[in-house]
């Protein structure tokens, strides 16, 4: 599962424009953080796969020695 930190700041009293650049900013670092943090996650998730399969694949190769 991903784990993110970031800081997405309070929005003001009084909106400007470098508060939204700021929001924006802080969303697009969610965004990136959990897309790249999704891929580690397959990666895993595979790398997890094969290797119980190269165990299966391992065990059935000794019964039949």
């Amino acid at each position: 599962m991903a784990k993110i930190n970031v800081y997405v700041p309070e929005p003001p009293k009084e909106y400007t424009e470098e508060g939204f650049r700021q929001i924006n900013q802080a969303l697009a670092t969610v965004e990136n953080q959990l897309n790249t943090s999704y891929q580690q996650d397959l990666k895993n998730e595979q790398d997890s796969f094969n290797y119980f399969m190269q165990w299966q694949l391992d065990i059935k190769a000794k019964h039949l020695i």
